[in-house]
């Protein structure tokens, strides 16, 4: 577990994602308080320990100055997710890539490159040469056709 959500407590796999149990996203306003509840600020015991002081129905209250803390550490650390892609999803940017076509691991690459940078870098990683292969066979079989 990265983090828990502070809304019911149950485990997430960063703190800006929507959780699983609730469905709840933090919002901009929430991110502090999200931020708080995860391995950023927090070890694996003490998060353990906050997810179930909120299933039991504790409101978590941080005060205003902790809050302006990890919206500062927010700011300066930035929110970069460094996951990298699942097997899976590596598998299905790579196959999409070449079956459907190549616009598929560039837009999955525009989509992950500002949250999850290592993400992103695997996905163009594969799409690239995939890309310059089928590039290079259309041109060969266009100049085939133009000069025969």
């Amino acid at each position: 577990m990265n983090a828990a959500c502070h809304r019911c407590g149950g485990a997430k796999a960063g703190a800006f994602l929507p959780c699983p149990e609730c469905g709840h996203t933090p919002s901009t306003q929430d991110r502090a308080l999200a931020w708080l509840f995860s391995s950023f600020h927090l070890d694996a015991a003490e998060l353990k320990l906050a997810a179930q002081r909120i299933r039991a129905g504790e409101n978590p209250d941080p005060g205003s100055t902790l809050l302006a803390q990890a919206s500062q550490e927010i700011n300066h650390r930035g929110h970069m997710d460094l996951r990298p892609l699942s097997s899976k999803a590596l598998i299905g940017v790579g196959i999409g890539s070449l079956l459907l076509t190549p616009l598929m691991g560039f837009a999955v690459w525009w989509g992950l490159r500002s949250d999850r940078p290592v993400a992103a870098g695997q996905a163009i990683r594969i799409t690239t040469p995939i890309a310059a292969a089928l590039g290079a066979l259309w041109i060969g079989i266009i100049a085939l056709r133009l000069f025969s």
